[in-house]
């Protein structure tokens, strides 16, 4: 309780009543403040009391009973209570006062002797002493805490006998000694006895008053000390009071950053310090040498960047360097670069930069240090080498010496993949009379003028150089097409004709193109140099400001692509290109379950022209986004009208090129077309091909994810003839594969295809996935893809691409009925194929084996052989060995790969021993019979055949 509290709260534990009103009484007459008086007649009840109540003091009678107020107090002090205690007594007594103090009694009172001042004052007092105990052992155990737990290493010392009287935690763990080891140690004992190592204070900051003293620890360490020493009074004792702070890995350190100054200092090359963590990497050192090689001295760099040694308009020198620099930076990461950087005086150096990071011990960079070397005289000394060698003086073009060395590495590496190198052969129209005129100063500036121009028009890997006099070269590597060159030959034409300021007036020049071009297999590539001249000759002779094509063929095609592109850029404007559609069939039940919308032009003049010319040039020049639009609107509102008459489960695929789907809004495209049309999204499927995302991947597939929301379907479309992958299928939410034409052609004879086509059908349809096979043309074919569970079919077999009113009247004879097949018959039958060249032994094989009940199929060929297994189940197979296409056991090599459950008999007057144990030997014929041969024989052997047969299949 304070002085201040309104409220006196005392306890009073008495067992006479009596006794409780004298006391109330006398508080409420002396008191100056409101007092709160609990009463309490037993010992049971004061110990809880105080225990529970929040009293300031308690009066406490001698005698409560059969107990004691003193035994109460012991009781109290013992469970941790801390009130002010009072005894109250009858009589006086000097041994019974002395044993309540000992007990923590405050007072010891007489009931006669008390009157109300008496009282209160007592109580004033046993509370005021209460607290400043209190306040005495807190702030003894608070200073005890702050030494013994004070991270500091702290010991405490007799100034008269130099004995250490403690030390903290901290100090005994640095000296490495027990609080028990201590006892009768001086401080002396802790120095260092023999010579100590000189020291230098160098770069160490000490505290005012302190000292550095040599220790060492229990183990032997050597110990470097900054002792500070307070004089103190402790309990009315004089002591020292020496706070330690360990010095030793500081001096350790100076030591070498010393010698590593010392090392730097006295490099021959220029080292630089930026400070990491500020902002714009300022400068915290340089040494001697960088100051020597830039001009700038230590005052002048420091605080700034780097980038002061670096001129604005040479910053084109550094680009790539520079760019090196700042992602390695980022990346905190070494690297090293070549800059062109600038004196104080304004003169280029060359600096060979090695620039690093320095990290802390928490591996976070502080600084970089970057180390310079000038190279300006090796660099000034290549530079001249290499530019005269290599290059126009006048243009800073190359020369024709390295104009050789490109042309050979683009026609190399045109050849090894497939690419084409252009050249452009250019020379000025009316350059000599502007020499002549006006002086070769202005032909000189009209030459540098046309360089800038041409190196401006040009790609990155392209090559522009000056042959002599007015003639340029351009060189176009890695070209797809030959009429990829067109549009930068035009672009040239227009570039070089446009006005020339020089001499306060404008010149006007045009210039003359010849074209060469080769696949790489050209054995001398400078002869594309003597094409292009003599085909620029032609342009001259043409009429200048012309191109001209080195070959006739090549220029003719040219004309004919500029010509179309026009011609195809007024169809898509008249809206005059045409959609036909071709049905997909369900393999199961032959009816039309879908349509493929293909895009035709009806040339007015040329007649029908095929896709393969028009849509690859549409893809070239950008003009495929118009047309795919067109066709993709016209789709979408004759699948409407279709389903209007009836059929409304038919669905239309549309092609749409990698060009559409890399559009930003081509969504917007599908999404206006649904809804200008009315049509369901899910009847709109659309077909891309896997190369749709080789470029813009996340994109494309971004795109084509979005397509699957709006609920349309997608089809990989050509599926194996570009760049097939796993990881393109898993990317790509396709519903449905479509296998080229190309392996479908040789399907039911090339083991290749075969395999290939199978293994599309059945990891398609464990993914999930649809299958259509495309260009299916025999009804061989059909039998075959329906035979391994190929969904759909498409090809002329059913149906060509037609008109939309054909494909109304189509789908009304074929769209709703499916084709009966009784294969029931067929499939239970022993059925035996026979092949061979000669007819007549056909017919004897038949009236042999007729007599059996089998159903035999014969041929003479063996292209009609493999038709015929395609459309049938055929279990034995007899072939002659010497027919004319292939010999038999080739013949079932083939049919083993395709249709391995067939049993396969060579029967034949002639014996190829080796061919026919190979074929054995692996499988490919189960026996080798010969002519002539016993009809009851050759019966028993094809009986036994159809068993083997059936024990295969069992």
């Amino acid at each position: 309780m304070s002085n201040t509290d309104p409220i006196l709260r005392i306890l009073l534990v008495e067992d006479d009543e009596d006794d409780y009103l004298i006391t109330r009484d006398l508080l409420s007459d002396a008191s100056p403040v409101a007092t709160q008086l609990n009463w309490r007649d037993s010992f049971d009840a004061g110990i809880q009391a105080l225990q529970s109540l929040q009293v300031d003091v308690a009066l406490i009678d001698l005698r409560l009973g059969p107990d004691s107020g003193l035994d109460l107090i012991q009781q109290a002090r013992d469970r941790g209570i801390t009130t002010p205690f009072i005894l109250l007594t009858g009589q006086g007594d000097d041994e019974l006062d002395t044993r309540a103090v000992e007990l923590g009694a405050t007072d010891y009172l007489t009931k006669g002797d008390i009157d109300s001042h008496t009282l209160i004052r007592s109580i004033r007092y046993a509370i005021d002493r209460a607290v400043a105990t209190e306040s005495l052992a807190n702030s003894e155990a608070h200073y005890r805490l702050l030494y013994e737990n004070n991270p500091a290493p702290m010991c405490l010392v007799n100034p008269e006998s130099g004995d250490i009287q403690s030390m903290n935690r901290a100090a005994q763990n640095l000296y490495g000694y027990s609080e028990r080891e201590l006892i009768n140690r001086s401080w002396a004992s802790l120095q260092k006895q023999t010579q100590s190592p000189s020291v230098s204070l160098e770069g160490l900051i000490l505290r005012d008053g302190s000292s550095l003293e040599h220790h060492q620890s229990r183990d032997g360490r050597d110990l470097f000390i900054e002792v500070l020493s307070e004089s103190i009074v402790i309990n009315h004792n004089n002591m020292i009071l020496r706070m330690l702070t360990d010095m030793t890995a500081q001096i350790a350190s100076n030591r070498k950053l010393r010698l590593f100054q010392r090392c730097i200092e006295s490099s021959s090359n220029g080292i630089v310090v930026c400070d990491a963590q500020q902002p714009d990497l300022p400068i915290v050192y340089v040494n001697p040498t960088f100051e020597r090689v830039t001009g700038y001295t230590k005052e002048e760099a420091l605080g700034h960047n780097c980038r002061f040694l670096q001129s604005e308009e040479n910053d084109s020198d550094n680009k790539q360097a520079l760019s090196e620099i700042r992602e390695a930076l980022k990346n905190g990461r070494d690297v090293s670069a070549v800059l062109r950087n600038h004196r104080k005086d304004g003169t280029p150096f060359w600096n060979d930069l090695y620039l690093s990071p320095i990290r802390n011990d928490k591996n976070q960079i502080t600084h970089f240090v970057g180390i310079q070397n000038d190279i300006s005289e090796r660099k000034s000394v290549e530079s001249e080498l290499a530019y005269n060698t290599s290059h126009d003086v006048l243009t800073r073009l190359p020369n024709r010496a390295l104009l050789e060395d490109r042309l050979i590495q683009a026609s190399q590496f045109a050849h090894r993949y497939g690419r084409l190198v252009g050249l452009l052969f250019i020379d000025l129209d009316g350059f000599k009379l502007i020499n002549d005129s006006l002086g070769h100063r202005v032909g000189d500036q009209v030459l540098i003028e046309v360089a800038r121009r041409l190196k401006a028009m040009v790609r990155s890997g392209d090559t522009v150089a000056r042959m002599s006099g007015d003639e340029f070269v351009l060189v176009l590597p890695d070209l797809a097409h030959a009429n990829d060159i067109i549009m930068i030959v035009e672009k040239a034409i227009s570039e070089l004709s446009m006005p020339y300021r020089l001499t306060e007036q404008n010149l006007h020049l045009t210039a003359s193109i010849g074209i060469s071009l080769t696949d790489g297999s050209i054995e001398n590539p400078m002869e594309l140099i003597q094409q292009a001249d003599l085909a620029m000759f032609s342009a001259k002779q043409q009429g200048r400001n012309t191109y001209q094509w080195f070959s006739e063929e090549l220029n003719t095609s040219a004309n004919y692509r500029v010509k179309l592109r026009n011609e195809l850029q007024d169809a898509i404007e008249d809206d005059s290109l045409t959609v036909y559609y071709q049905p997909v069939i369900d393999s199961r039940t032959g009816r039309a379950r879908s349509v493929e919308a293909l895009v035709r032009w009806e040339h007015p003049s040329r007649g029908l022209i095929s896709p393969g010319d028009f849509i690859p040039l549409a893809e070239d020049t950008g003009q495929i986004i118009a047309l795919g639009k067109q066709v993709l609107n016209k789709a979408c509102r004759d699948m409407v009208k279709l389903h209007a008459a009836g059929f409304r489960e038919c669905s239309v695929a549309v092609n749409v090129s990698p060009i559409q789907v890399r559009k930003d809004d081509f969504i917007r495209t599908v999404q206006e077309a649904l809804a200008s049309s009315g049509l369901p999204p899910e009847a709109l499927e659309l077909e891309v091909v896997e190369s749709a995302i080789l470029n813009d991947t996340d994109q494309v597939i971004k795109t084509l994810h979005e397509l699957r929301e709006l609920g349309v379907r997608l089809a990989i479309d050509d599926f194996g003839t570009g760049f097939s992958s796993l990881s393109y299928i898993k990317l790509m939410p396709a519903n449905k594969i479509k296998i080229d034409r190309s392996f479908i052609k040789d399907v039911i004879q090339n083991r290749s295809d075969a395999a290939i086509t199978q293994g599309v059908i059945s990891m398609a349809h464990h993914l999930g996935l649809e299958v259509v096979a495309e260009g299916v043309e025999t009804e061989a074919h059909a039998a075959f893809l329906r035979k391994h569970q190929c969904d759909l079919l498409q090809g002329f077999v059913f149906a060509r691409p037609m008109p939309f009113e054909d494909i109304k009247n189509y789908m009304n004879t074929h769209g709703a009925c499916a084709t009966t097949r009784n294969e029931t018959e067929t499939t239970n039958r022993k059925t035996l194929l026979l092949l061979d060249d000669e007819e007549n032994i056909l017919r004897a094989l038949t009236r042999v084996f007729r007599r059996d009940g089998y159903r035999i199929l014969s041929t003479t060929s063996i292209s009609e052989a493999f038709e015929l297994l395609a459309g049938n189940e055929v279990q034995v197979i007899i072939s002659d060995q010497r027919m004319p296409e292939m010999s038999g056991t080739e013949f079932f090599s083939q049919v083993k790969a395709i249709h391995p459950e067939t049993v396969r008999i060579v029967l034949s007057g002639y014996t190829d021993l080796k061919s026919v144990t190979d074929a054995i030997n692996e499988g490919a014929i189960y026996k080798f019979l010969t002519k002539p041969w016993d009809d009851q024989q050759i019966r028993e052997q094809i009986q036994k055949a159809f068993h083997y047969h059936a024990a295969m299949q069992s």
